[in-house]
C-alpha cells in the first residue's frame, strides 16, 4: 500500500519500506541515527547499513509526511529519531528520562538483528510472581531468543531473581536462549554471577554474553559480529 502525504505544497510518497520502518518504531520507540541506518539496510535485504546520508535522507522525507521527528543532544551516534503520533499512533518519548540511554541501546540490538534476518518484539510482562521481562525477543520460526541490554551490572540478589525466571522459561520450553549484550564492566558483572550464583551455573550453557557497546551505551561497528548467525542459517 501506498500513501502520499502533501506538506507545504511537497508531495512525500510512503512506501511499504517506510512503513515498516514506522512499525519498528512502534516497538523500539527511539533510536539513533546509525541503528536506522542499520534497519533501511535490512528492508533492502542486506547485512550491512546503508550510508548514514541516506539515513538522513529518509528521515527527513518522513519529517516532511509528519510521520517522524528527531532532535541532536549531542554525542557520537548522530541524531536521536522516533515516530510520531501521526505515524505510529504513540506519543512522543521523553528524551530526557534516564531510561533514553538504555531504549536507544536496545533499538541498536534491534537493527543488528533485523540485518541478520531476524523478526524483532517486545518481551511479554510476566503473567507470575517473579518474572522477568527481556529487553527484546529475536524470532526465526524454530527460535527464540531473549535479549538484554545490560549498560550497568545489577547487584546478585537480583541475578537470582531473574534467572530462576530464565530457568522456569526455559524448562517451560518457550525459549532458545538468552543473549547478554553489554560493555565491559557489565559483562565482568554477568559472567561473574553466572560462574558464582547456583542458578547461573544452572543455565549458563544456554546464556551468551557479548561485549558490544561502549561506555555510553552506543554500538558502532560497521559489521554484523561473527557470533549473530544469519536467520537462514540459526538452528535450534
Amino acid at each position: 500500500m501506498v500513501q502520499t502525504f502533501d506538506r507545504s505544497e511537497r508531495t512525500v510518497w510512503m512506501m511499504p519500506r517506510d512503513e515498516a520502518m514506522l512499525t519498528w518504531f512502534s516497538i523500539v520507540r527511539v533510536a539513533n541515527v546509525q541503528s536506522v541506518r542499520w534497519v533501511l539496510g535490512a528492508l533492502n535485504e542486506q547485512l550491512a547499513p546503508v550510508s548514514t546520508r541516506r539515513a538522513q535522507a529518509w528521515c527527513a522525507q518522513m519529517e516532511t509526511a509528519g510521520t517522524v521527528d528527531r532532535a541532536q543532544l549531542g554525542g557520537a551516534g548522530g541524531s536521536l529519531v522516533w515516530a510520531t503520533y501521526a505515524g505510529t499512533g504513540l506519543a512522543k518519548p521523553n528524551l530526557y528520562r534516564q531510561t533514553t540511554r538504555h531504549e536507544v541501546a536496545v533499538a541498536a540490538a534491534s537493527a543488528r538483528y533485523a540485518a541478520a534476518g531476524y523478526a524483532w518484539q517486545r518481551d511479554e510482562k510476566p503473567a507470575y510472581a517473579g518474572g522477568h521481562q527481556a529487553d527484546g525477543v529475536a524470532l526465526t520460526q524454530q527460535w527464540v531468543e531473549l535479549i538484554e541490554v545490560e549498560l550497568t551490572g545489577k547487584r546478585m540478589p537480583r541475578y537470582v531473581s531473574i534467572f530462576h525466571a530464565f530457568k522456569r522459561r526455559f524448562e517451560y520450553g518457550n525459549m532458545s536462549a538468552v543473549t547478554y549484550l553489554c560493555n565491559a564492566e557489565s559483562a565482568r558483572a554477568v559472567r561473574e554471577a553466572l560462574e558464582t550464583i547456583p542458578v547461573g551455573r544452572a543455565i549458563t550453557n544456554r546464556v551468551r554474553v557479548h561485549e558490544v557497546y561502549d561506555r555510553a551505551g552506543l554500538w558502532l561497528e560497521e559489521t554484523l559480529p561473527g557470533w549473530l548467525p544469519t536467520a537462514a542459517l540459526r538452528t535450534v
